[in-house]
């Protein structure tokens, strides 16, 4: 996590047209943010309905667990979609021949939609954290 992850955020900040980000920070942050909250919750739904229902094994008493699995696992990484844009595209340098206006979106999303589902996971645990502490004393 650490290791790996500051060289991929170097590496895409470096390679970013700032000016097509900048640009489109609204949509950008809207599906980045927007778009993290609601994948976060609708896992979350999910996972605490089946767990009520005996179909998997989780505490049900509270929704905890359920949102930091959400958090966890909200993080959706369109890398894979970038690059089959570029593939299909046929260019050799990221972007190059794609809508500039769809790329510098779902590249931004790409970038900024990690950073708010560890922001969410970090501040589910700790609140897990504390109501676990409360419990015990």
């Amino acid at each position: 996590y650490f290791f790996l992850l500051p060289p991929i955020v170097f590496d895409a900040g470096y390679t970013c047209r700032r000016k097509d980000f900048f640009s489109n920070i609204i949509p950008i942050l809207l599906f980045a943010v927007v778009g993290t909250f609601i994948s976060t919750f609708f896992i979350a739904l999910c996972i605490f309905s089946l767990g009520r229902m005996n179909l998997i094994d989780i505490d049900t008493s509270t929704s905890m667990e359920s949102l930091l699995f959400g958090a966890l696992i909200s993080a959706v990484n369109p890398v894979a979609t970038l690059s089959v844009m570029d593939l299909i595209m046929g260019s050799e340098s990221p972007g190059e021949n794609c809508d500039k206006l769809l790329y510098s979106i779902v590249f931004g999303e790409s970038v900024l939609n990690d950073a708010v589902a560890i922001n969410l996971f970090h501040s589910f645990l700790k609140f897990y954290e504390s109501s676990s502490k409360d419990e015990i004393t």
